[in-house]
């Protein structure tokens, strides 16, 4: 997964504050929450970045080892991709 690209899917709608993330999928009606974190990943795949971008600003952000940092974001990145809240990008 380090090496694809992927995106918010266009069925889900996304709310940031300062606790963390909320989704919603639309289609399948179900909310979704997490921390900080979750918030900041959500918003590096926003902006298409990479695993190992997204694995690096949590190494710089919460002064993890980056083992840490990429164990972390595959488990994030898989649940969302699992729940298809989250789909490759096929236009990079």
């Amino acid at each position: 997964m380090s090496h694809t690209r992927l995106r918010p899917s266009a069925d889900v709608r996304a709310s940031i504050s300062n606790d963390g993330l909320v989704l919603l999928d639309v289609r399948g009606g179900v909310v979704l929450a997490s921390n900080d974190a979750g918030a900041r990943i959500w918003r590096l795949l926003e902006r298409g970045c990479s695993h190992l971008e997204i694995a690096q600003l949590l190494v710089d952000t919460y002064a993890i080892p980056s083992e840490r940092a990429s164990r972390d974001a595959d488990s994030f990145i898989a649940s969302l991709a699992a729940r298809g809240l989250i789909v490759e990008d096929r236009s990079c």
